[in-house]
């Protein structure tokens, strides 16, 4: 259908806005991402030295499995703190749909690299 006769439709109230919106932009076919298996993560706290950073390392050397993530995730919303905006189990689900996804946070007091495969 035509944009301009679905307009005059609207302007003329023989169709809703919601009819109109759904006539002119087609809902996509949203699939989810591929499905991911494991996460690596980089940890590096600059003010606490060698030793602690050495330990990060040695820890995080082999990559977690994506069900001890997700399991960290429902274990952390138990204890933590955490704003009514924030769902974490669209979160995880997100998570378990993140394959070859990258996430690098620098701030003053750390340097965290994660990456999904």
């Amino acid at each position: 259908m035509n944009y301009e006769n679905v307009l005059n439709q609207l302007v003329d109230n023989t169709i809703s806005v919601d009819e109109a919106y759904n006539k002119i932009y087609k809902p996509a076919n949203i699939k989810p991402g591929k499905r991911a298996f494991f996460v690596k993560m980089r940890i590096k706290v600059p003010e606490e030295g060698k030793g602690v950073n050495t330990f990060l390392r040695i820890l995080f050397a082999i990559p977690l499995p994506m069900i001890f993530a997700r399991m960290g995730l429902r274990i952390a919303g138990r204890f933590a703190k955490i704003d009514d905006d924030v769902d974490l189990k669209l979160i995880s689900k997100m998570l378990k749909y993140s394959r070859h996804t990258s996430v690098k946070v620098e701030s003053q007091d750390a340097q965290i690299d994660i990456k999904v495969f």
